[in-house]
């Protein structure tokens, strides 16, 4: 019986028309700031300096020892 009664409300719900439901991240998905966001604001965005060689090398190292 109470199966019964969550399909009917199930099928009404659905039939109903409404437009919610299902969650979509995809459709949510923000990837970052974009152009327009940059254009006002990059030259307050610190860059990211490249890493060095000589950092590699001492963290390979200290890897190496604990290893």
């Amino acid at each position: 019986m109470l199966r019964q009664f969550t399909t009917v409300l199930r099928d009404l719900w659905q039939s109903s028309g409404e437009a919610g439901g299902v969650y979509r991240p995809d459709l949510h998905y923000m990837r970052g700031p974009g152009p327009k966001w940059h254009a006002k604001y990059g030259h307050l965005y610190p860059k990211g300096q490249p890493v060095s060689a000589p950092l590699n090398a001492a963290l390979s190292d200290i890897a190496e020892r604990h290893a």
